[in-house]
C-alpha cells in the first residue's frame, strides 16, 4: 500500500483534477505568489486556521507548479506535524518530510506512467526537460 500514491488517487477522484492550483483552490489553500528573495522558493503556513503556499515569485512557471505541488504535499501529509518536533529532529524530520513532499509531487506532476508514454529510448534528464519537472521527480517516480 502506498499512502502518497493512494492519497493523490483520492484528490483526482473527489476533485477531478491533479493541477495543484486547481485543488489548492477546491481545498482552501490561498496562494501567494511574492518575492521570497534568492533562497526560498515557497513555503506552506498554518495559522489562525488558515492554510497558505506562499510561492516565490521570481521562479519559472513551471517551476512555480512544482513549488505548489511539493507545498501542497505538505499541507495534505503533515497535516499534524508539531513545529517542536520539527525544531527538536530539524535533520531528521526534514530529509524525511521533504522526501515525502517531492514524492507527493512526482504523483501529482506525473501522474501517468512513464514507461508508457515513449520516453524509453530518453535519460532522466532528457525526460525532466521534455514534462518540466526536476530530475529528482523523475527519480521517485520510475523509484531509481
Amino acid at each position: 500500500m502506498n499512502v502518497i500514491k493512494d492519497t493523490v488517487s483520492s484528490l483526482f477522484i473527489i476533485y477531478g483534477t491533479l493541477n495543484p492550483f486547481e485543488l489548492c483552490e477546491h481545498l482552501n489553500i490561498k496562494i501567494i505568489i511574492s518575492n521570497l528573495g534568492n533562497e526560498i522558493k515557497g513555503f506552506f503556513q498554518r495559522t489562525h486556521g488558515y492554510e497558505m503556499i506562499h510561492i516565490n515569485s521570481g521562479i519559472e512557471d513551471h517551476e512555480m507548479k512544482y513549488v505548489c505541488a511539493h507545498e501542497l504535499g505538505h499541507a495534505i501529509l503533515h497535516s499534524n506535524m508539531s513545529i517542536s518536533y520539527l525544531i527538536e529532529n530539524p535533520l531528521q524530520v526534514k530529509n524525511k518530510f521533504e522526501i515525502q513532499a517531492d514524492k507527493f509531487a512526482a504523483e501529482i506532476l506525473i501522474n501517468y506512467e512513464i514507461k508508457d508514454q515513449g520516453y524509453g529510448q530518453l535519460d532522466i534528464e532528457q525526460i525532466s526537460s521534455l514534462i518540466c519537472v526536476p530530475t529528482k521527480l523523475i527519480k521517485y517516480k520510475l523509484n531509481i
